[in-house]
């Protein structure tokens, strides 16, 4: 009976031994494993906010370049604009350099001068002529010009048409010079801004 006795208390200890190894096991297991668990999820959480940011971003950057691109589109077209506008000023150019020497440049107002409707614009001629022909456009072909005669290099007679004339804040001016019966070409176009 001894030892059956022996036995059995051999097993209960073992059996309450395996008890608490697993209860402290599972205690240690805890204390040991919940710090890194806790780590983990808080670096997983830090991670998704990042990937989440960054994909704002990337949005707001495409809408930016988006804006970008039509910026572009714009100045190309305003350089299309003005390559047209120096063809075509050449063009004048070339034609107001007749066989009778009448013809005359625009050296003043320069291109893009800001002036007013109300204070008749300054003219200066390369050729110095003070009588002239004035034409007044709303379009850089001078398409739908009108035009008044300049004596004197006094310019108010025709300056006042501007007020009535002009439909938008720019302008284009040309002159044909006056030599006796005959006048020149026009010369070249001077786009104002008009104030």
């Amino acid at each position: 009976m001894q030892k059956r006795t022996r036995i059995a208390t051999f097993g209960v200890i073992l059996l309450s031994s395996s008890i608490l190894f697993t209860a402290s096991t599972r205690t240690a297991n805890a204390w040991f494993f919940d710090p890194f668990e806790n780590m983990v999820e808080t670096a997983l959480n830090s991670l998704e906010n990042i990937v989440l940011g960054l994909s704002s971003d990337i949005g707001t950057m495409a809408d930016r370049i988006l804006i970008m691109s039509d910026n572009i589109g714009l100045m190309a077209d305003r350089i299309g604009e003005m390559a047209d506008r120096i063809v075509y000023t050449e063009e004048l150019m070339v034609s107001a350099i007749s066989d009778s020497g009448v013809s005359s440049l625009i050296t003043s107002p320069t291109e893009g001068a800001i002036v007013t409707r109300t204070t008749p614009v300054s003219i200066t001629l390369s050729s110095q002529k003070t009588d002239y022909l004035l034409y007044i456009s709303n379009s850089a072909d001078m398409s739908g010009a009108t035009n008044a005669l300049v004596q004197n290099s006094d310019t108010s007679i025709a300056w006042s048409r501007v007020t009535d004339f002009a439909t938008g804040n720019k302008l284009y001016i040309a002159v044909k010079t006056v030599g006796g019966t005959t006048s020149s070409d026009f010369s070249n176009t001077v786009m104002l801004n008009l104030q």
